[in-house]
């Protein structure tokens, strides 16, 4: 900084020194936007593929459900026919 004869700084000393810093903040803004630029197309693909994950995932979920439901159907069925075999086997056997 160049110094006036009361060693202060000028309005053009200030504006000149704020000229350089701002330089320098931009080429370290730069710098890093470069470097965090594959992180960020990392994420923004990781999204995508979340997504497609989770798609899959709801279709699978919507499946187990289904299956699910069926299985509970199918084993009161179940149940119900083997008390009406053991009646059966009750009164065959019985007689």
């Amino acid at each position: 900084m160049k110094k006036t004869t009361n060693g202060l700084a000028t309005k053009k000393d200030l504006k000149e020194t704020e000229e350089r810093l701002d330089k320098k903040i931009n080429a370290v803004k730069n710098y890093f936007d470069f470097q965090l630029e594959p992180i960020h197309e990392f994420v923004k693909e990781f999204k995508e593929f979340k997504n497609n994950i989770f798609d899959k995932l709801d279709w699978l979920i919507g499946r187990y459900r289904k299956f699910d439901e069926e299985l509970a159907v199918k084993t009161e069925q179940d149940k119900r026919i083997e008390k009406r075999v053991e009646k059966l086997e009750k009164r065959v056997f019985a007689s």
